[in-house]
C-alpha cells in the first residue's frame, strides 16, 4: 500500500531516564504517549508501533502527517523534552497489523537525521504538499544507513506562516522536567471527584458560550468565505472581484489569491487582516479581456492562465510578471505537484506539464473531452472530463493516461444517475481521488490502486452549474454544492456527509490554506 510514515524519538532518552529515576521517567513517558496518541487521533494517524520512547504511525494524507508531526513536537515541549521526527511516503508492505519494507526503513533513517525539535521530511513528501501552508529549509543530500543513493531532506520551518519554535533553552527544559512527579495516593483516590467537578465547569462554560455567542458573519455575494475546520464556523467574509468559476489558491505565508475571469483581476486577500488588493492580470488593466480562469502556487510563484494562449508566472512579493509562456490552444485549469505545473488545454484535450525552473513544457498527455477539474496526488495527475463522464489518470513521469469510465450504471438510494456528463472537479486526500459531480449531486471516491469507484456519496441537489470544488482539510473532504447552497463535509472513514454549512448564495471554488477552508461565493 502507499503509506505516509511518521517516526518519532525522544532526544537523549537514556540520559533523561537516568536523571529522572524510574518512577518519574515512567510518568514522563505516560504523558508523552498521551500527547502523541491524542495528536495522532486528531490528524487521523494510525499508531503502528512504539518502542518505549518513540512511535511509528501511518497516514493516508501527507499534509495530515506533517501537521501532526509539528503538533507532537510542539506539544511534548510542555514536558521539558525535545523529540526528532521524520516523515516519508512510499510503497510499504502490509505485515498483519504492521508495515514493513524499504519505505519504513527510509522513514526511520530520515528521523535519525533530524536535529532536536526538528521535523524532517523526504523530498518525495515535500513534493506532494504544494500550497499546503508549509515552509521548508533544504537540509541537503544525505546518505541514509542501509539504503542506496543520496536523499535530499527538508526541515519544516513554518506552518501557515507561523515559524516553528526553537528548541527549549536547557534551563527552561530542566524547570519543566522538575514538575514531572508521580501523583500522591490522595490525588489518585480523588481523581473521579476532580473529573466530575471539571465536567460541571465545562458544562457551565459551554452554556455561557451559547448565551454569549457572537452574531454570525454577514455573507454577501461575490465574496470569499473563511471557515474554521475545527468548529465548522464561518469566521470571515471578504468581498472580492466576481470569482465566477475561476480557481483560487493559497500563497504562503498568509495570502489567498482569487482569480476573476469576469473582472480580469486577481483579488489578493491577506488572511491576517482580511485586507484585499487587486492585481491586473497579464500586466493589463481590469478590462483588458486577457485573463483565464486557472491559478495555482508552485515553486515560489503564482501561475495564471490567460485567454490568449498564455500562462504567466507572477512574483507573489512584487505581484509583477516574472515570465510568460505561450501554449497553443486554450490553457485553462492549473495544478501543482511532482515538481511541475500542470495545465489543462481545453480545446486540445491535453494536459501539459511545465518545469517551473526553466519555464518550458516538458510533457504532454491526452485526456478526455471538456476537462473541468484537475488534481495532483496519490501517484498521478487526475483530470475530470465533463462531457464524456470520465476521469483521466496521468502518470506524472511518462504522461501515460488511463481513462476511468464513470458512465457505468450507478444508483443512489435506488435511483439511477444521469452520467452523460457531470464530473466537475478533483480533490486528493485520504488515499483517494475524489470527483465532484454537480449534475448528479454526488461525489465519487476513486481508489488509486484499482481505479475503481469505491463510494458514491450524495452531497446535494443536482445542478446545471459547472463550478463545484472539493478538497481535503482537517480530517474531512470538503465540497461545494451550488444548487443546495451548502458547503458539505464528508467523513472519509464512513463515506458519508458529517456536516453541512448553509449559505444564502452560491458556493463555487474551494481551497485550503492558513489553517482554514476558503470558499468563493457568487450571487
Amino acid at each position: 500500500m502507499l503509506a505516509t510514515v511518521l517516526f518519532t524519538d525522544i532526544v537523549d532518552s537514556s540520559k533523561l531516564a537516568k536523571a529522572l529515576g524510574d518512577r518519574r521517567w515512567r510518568v514522563l513517558l505516560a504523558r508523552h504517549h498521551a500527547i502523541v496518541r491524542k495528536t495522532l487521533k486528531r490528524y487521523h494517524g494510525k499508531e503502528i508501533d512504539n518502542a518505549g520512547d518513540g512511535f511509528l504511525a501511518s497516514f493516508h494524507d501527507q499534509v495530515d502527517a506533517i501537521r501532526c508531526a509539528c503538533a507532537i513536537s510542539d506539544g511534548v515541549r510542555a514536558l521539558g523534552i525535545e523529540i526528532r521526527v521524520g516523515v516519508h511516503v512510499g510503497q510499504a508492505e502490509v505485515l498483519g497489523r504492521k508495515l514493513g519494507g524499504i519505505t519504513v526503513h527510509a522513514g526511520a533513517r530520515v528521523m535519525s537525521e533530524a536535529r532536536p525539535g526538528e521535523v524532517l521530511v523526504s523530498s518525495m513528501t515535500k513534493d506532494l504538499v504544494p500550497a499546503s501552508g508549509f515552509e521548508f529549509d533544504d537540509r541537503g543530500l544525505h546518505s541514509l544507513k542501509g539504503i542506496e543513493g543520496e536523499w535530499r531532506l527538508y526541515g519544516v520551518t513554518a506552518v501557515d506562516g507561523t515559524p516553528r519554535p526553537a528548541p527549549l533553552e536547557p534551563k527552561d527544559a530542566l524547570r519543566l522536567r522538575e514538575g514531572i512527579r508521580p501523583p500522591p495516593l490522595v490525588e489518585r483516590r480523588s481523581g473521579r471527584i476532580v473529573v466530575a467537578a471539571l465536567a460541571i465547569l465545562a458544562a457551565i462554560g459551554v452554556a455561557l458560550f451559547i448565551v454569549y455567542r457572537p452574531h454570525p458573519v454577514q455573507i454577501q455575494p461575490n465574496s470569499l468565505l473563511r471557515i474554521d475546520p475545527k468548529t465548522n464556523e464561518i469566521v470571515a467574509d471578504v468581498p472580492v472581484a466576481d470569482p465566477g468559476g475561476s480557481q483560487l489558491t493559497a500563497v504562503p505565508p498568509h495570502e489567498i489569491w482569487v482569480l476573476s475571469q469576469q473582472d480580469q483581476v486577481i483579488s489578493v486577500v491577506d488572511a491576517t487582516t482580511n485586507e484585499v488588493h487587486s492585481v491586473g492580470v497579464f500586466g493589463g488593466s481590469a478590462t483588458s479581456g486577457t485573463a483565464g480562469y486557472g491559478i495555482t502556487y508552485a515553486a515560489g510563484g503564482v501561475w495564471v492562465t490567460g485567454g490568449n494562449n498564455e500562462v504567466e508566472e507572477l512574483d507573489p512579493a512584487t505581484r509583477t510578471v516574472r515570465a510568460t509562456l505561450t501554449i497553443q490552444g486554450g490553457p485553462a485549469l492549473l495544478a501543482a505537484g511532482y515538481g511541475r505545473v500542470w495545465v489543462t488545454v481545453f480545446d486540445r484535450d491535453l494536459v501539459v506539464a511545465i518545469d517551473p525552473r526553466s519555464g518550458r513544457v516538458v510533457l504532454k498527455a491526452t485526456i478526455g473531452s471538456d476537462s473541468n477539474g484537475i488534481g495532483v496526488g496519490e501517484g498521478a495527475v487526475w483530470v475530470s472530463n465533463y462531457s464524456d463522464g470520465t476521469v483521466s489518470k496521468i502518470d506524472p513521469a511518462s504522461g501515460t493516461t488511463t481513462q476511468i469510465d464513470l458512465t457505468v450504471t450507478r444508483t443512489v438510494s435506488g435511483y439511477p444517475l444521469n452520467l452523460s456528463g457531470g464530473p466537475a472537479t478533483v480533490g486528493i486526500g485520504f488515499g483517494s481521488a475524489w470527483v465532484s459531480d454537480v449534475k448528479n449531486g454526488v461525489v465519487y471516491r476513486i481508489d488509486p490502486a484499482t481505479d475503481e469507484v469505491v463510494a458514491t456519496i450524495p452531497v446535494g441537489k443536482p445542478s446545471s452549474e459547472y463550478a463545484s470544488d472539493v478538497a481535503a482539510a482537517d480530517g474531512s473532504m470538503w465540497v461545494t454544492s451550488p444548487e443546495s447552497k451548502t458547503i458539505v463535509r464528508i467523513d472519509p472513514a464512513t463515506n458519508s456527509v458529517s456536516d453541512r454549512i448553509h449559505v444564502p448564495y452560491t458556493p463555487n471554488g474551494l481551497t485550503v490554506g492558513v489553517g482554514s477552508v476558503w470558499v468563493t461565493i457568487n450571487p
